[in-house]
């Protein structure tokens, strides 16, 4: 058989594959449509004593919404505690938290950049300071503002028997400029079409998202936060469904996190996540697959989405290649250039019409949020791009994401909006009451 014939059928064998992955994500997110069954608060039921943690790194712009915010949970206030690593700070970050009642935890290492490096020296701390002191941990970004009923929805998923919670995660500045809002509706997306499938079938989300998270302390098994790669996220949540545990979406729980107003910001912020992606490959996937073979079926799903970055990528190259190879032989370049054209408006109207249901399923609403629309093909499309990047291109340098949208709880409200409000609040206070 004819080299050239051989490298062919090589590289159509993966674009199946490819195909066959993306095509597995299809069909769960299928039942994407409707909402999640919830357990509700029962009276009497135990109210677990949570540390909240903040990981900020020259913060001191935004970061006294989110203590505003978590110092207003519609939750006993003597059972939770917020606990901040001022990570390699210049300003005045850990000062404003200690004025606002947090631990504050210093940390100076120009080495060691990044959030898995400072949860892992956090906890090492935490577990010799506040041993057996606290029952679960829920972590947050600095540029967060969060709604008041997080942490009794949050508690209320631990009493029915979970181990991890995930947070209704939405942008706070979707309308600052396109870039915010195809964030914001990215993730919508995963929420929608990927995490909420996969609860109604029994199994793990993939990722907790890196913010907007609890987790029961046990889940650590007293080994503190191990993780390696450049998504700590994501490694922390496949190793825990290899573990037997099962990450759970709670619609409840909203916050709001801040987007990216910037192009390049965008673009090196999911670079570092398309790596990370790679990373979690020769770490991950065995534990998963072993815990398939013990007979968890659960684990199977996690094991596929482990790998799927990396068959992504090497399909969409292995499409390229082929396309090329075909046109090279033929001598048809014409057809390559209108089959590729083909090829992009199908997948530019698929993605725009994906985009648009999950407005509408999620009822959400916000300034230029057609814009969005419009332009969202565009940012998957760039996605698309940096995941190859990542096979070839290995740079694990920790970018720092500056934030800068200082908005309350009530700001947000007034410009946007999503079916997850409006909010409750105790009784007789406002979220930002005590705002400047």
């Amino acid at each position: 058989m004819p080299v050239l014939d051989v490298i062919g059928w090589v590289l159509q064998t993966i674009m199946v594959i490819g195909a066959v992955y993306g095509l597995y994500h299809v069909v769960v997110g299928l039942n994407a449509f409707g909402e999640l069954k919830l357990p509700e608060p029962e009276p009497g039921e135990k109210q677990h004593r949570f540390a909240i943690l903040v990981c900020a790194k020259n913060e001191s712009s935004v970061i006294d919404q989110l203590l505003l915010t978590l110092g207003n949970q519609d939750y006993p206030r003597e059972l939770y505690d917020v606990f901040v690593v001022a990570d390699n700070c210049t300003d005045d970050t850990a000062e404003i938290c200690r004025k606002a009642g947090a631990y504050v935890y210093e940390r100076t290492d120009p080495d060691r950049k990044g959030k898995g490096f400072a949860m892992s020296w956090f906890f090492e701390r935490f577990n010799v300071d506040h041993a057996g002191r606290y029952d679960a941990c829920v972590v947050f970004d600095a540029d967060n503002v969060v709604e008041v009923g997080f942490l009794e929805a949050v508690n209320t998923r631990f009493n029915h028997g979970e181990t991890i919670v995930v947070g209704y995660r939405t942008g706070k500045n979707p309308s600052s400029s396109w870039v915010a809002g195809c964030s914001t509706l990215y993730w919508l997306l995963q929420t929608r079409f990927f995490h909420l499938p996969r609860n109604r079938f029994g199994w793990s989300l993939f990722s907790v998202s890196g913010t907007g998270f609890g987790f029961l302390l046990s889940v650590l098994d007293g080994k503190g936060w191990d993780t390696k790669t450049q998504c700590e996220d994501i490694e922390f949540t496949l190793n825990a469904v290899a573990e037997g545990h099962r990450a759970v979406l709670e619609p409840r729980a909203v916050f709001f996190d801040e987007q990216p107003d910037g192009l390049w910001t965008s673009i090196k912020q999911r670079y570092r996540w398309a790596l990370g992606g790679v990373q979690i490959v020769p770490i991950c996937t065995p534990r998963l697959w072993r815990r398939v073979r013990s007979g968890d079926r659960r684990a199977i799903d996690g094991t596929i989405y482990s790998v799927g970055l990396l068959v992504s990528a090497i399909a969409g190259w292995s499409g390229m290649a082929f396309s090329v190879m075909t046109a090279f032989r033929t001598g048809n370049w014409a057809g390559l250039v209108l089959i590729s054209a083909a090829f992009g408006l199908f997948a530019y109207l698929f993605t725009l019409i994906f985009g648009w249901i999950t407005v509408i399923l999620e009822d959400a609403r916000w300034p230029g949020m057609w814009k969005t629309i419009v332009l969202f093909p565009i940012h998957l499309g760039i996605w698309w791009v940096l995941m190859l990047v990542a096979l070839f291109y290995r740079d694990s340098t920790w970018h720092d994401i500056p934030h800068t949208v200082r908005l309350s709880l009530s700001e947000i409200e007034a410009e946007h909006h999503t079916g997850r409000l409006p909010l409750r609040r105790p009784e007789g206070r406002e979220p930002d009451a005590d705002a400047s």
